[in-house]
């Protein structure tokens, strides 16, 4: 029997013993006990912490087994060297987002662009893993947004590639309460890419966009706001949506992606507005072998451009 069939079984026998009426397909016990717990409240406390801005729809049933077989999460995640990995990664993506200190300028710093230079980097992976090791921290909320709405690989990996979304917002046909899913688990949500559009980088470019974004991160700022966009180089896309972010995490492939290339995508980021960071992805060596590396840089604006072994 696998590590996660054996968490599923104690999830189970746990539910039996609390006489909660829950689908074992509903959460996979690849997460810690905290996120399992998060999602196996019962349906009226779960409605009770619903609120104006959340869609009434049920919510989605994470097949997080999936994420194991299609290479976004290790078996036996927690005690992998990629959960720790994430989990230094976050925390000052955290400390910038909820910081108290009001910089005149400033875009709002609890809207997070993820991006990289190229295709191919993990950015998607990033983005995930972020996000799901996020929402073990206490009173905290994760909005993952699918900004590549080109390929809209994140819509694709949680099974909602044909939900409304992004563009559908853009084009005046939705409200965004209406298209951001609720999951299963209360501190996660999904903001999907909505259907395929010929010229997404207009829309993104547009005012509509820009008041979105200003809106997002008002009306949801006890959020974090992680937009998985496409490659900076790729694409005007990312670039555009990097004037809204006060954040941006650049994901780097370790031994493959040149120093001139970084460069280039660092350049369509604007340092003064915009925190900025990398993360080295698929290192290879060491502890971190067997399942690829990720290390943070720190602040690229202040110079730090080693990567931190620790």
């Amino acid at each position: 029997m696998s590590s996660i069939e054996k968490m599923m079984e104690r999830l189970a026998q746990q539910n039996r013993e609390n006489k909660v009426d829950v689908s074992a397909d509903v959460v996979s016990e690849l997460l810690p006990e905290r996120i399992a717990a998060m999602a196996v409240k019962n349906e009226n406390e779960n409605s009770s912490q619903k609120t104006n801005h959340d869609s009434d729809k049920e919510p989605l049933e994470l097949q997080l087994d999936r994420l194991v077989t299609s290479g976004y999460l290790p078996d036996n995640y927690e005690a992998s060297c990629q959960f720790n990995e994430f989990r230094k990664i976050k925390r000052p993506i955290l400390k910038n987002a909820f910081s108290r200190e009001k910089n005149e300028g400033k875009l709002p710093q609890n809207l997070v662009l993820i991006s990289s230079a190229v295709p191919g980097e993990g950015k998607t992976f990033c983005a995930i893993n972020l996000t799901l090791n996020m929402i073990l921290e206490r009173d905290i909320t994760v909005m993952l947004m699918d900004a590549d709405c080109i390929r809209r690989s994140l819509s694709k990996v949680f099974g909602v590639e044909k939900s409304a979304g992004l563009v559908d917002v853009l084009e005046g046909e939705s409200e965004i309460e209406n298209v951001i899913i609720n999951t299963a688990i209360p501190q996660l949500k999904i903001f999907p890419a909505g259907r395929l559009h010929k010229h997404t980088a207009e829309l993104l470019a547009g005012d509509r966009m820009k008041r979105l974004a200003v809106e997002i991160a008002e009306r949801y700022a006890d959020r974090i706001i992680l937009m998985d966009a496409p490659p900076l180089l790729a694409a005007n896309d990312a670039e555009i949506l990097s004037h809204y972010a006060g954040q941006a995490i650049i994901v780097v492939e370790a031994e493959k992606t040149s120093q001139s290339l970084i460069q280039q995508a660092l350049m369509c980021i604007d340092s003064e507005k915009t925190l900025t960071g990398l993360v080295l992805n698929k290192r290879q060596g060491g502890a971190l072998a067997e399942y690829g590396g990720y290390d943070y840089y720190g602040d690229y604006n202040s110079g730090d451009d080693e990567p931190d072994k620790g």
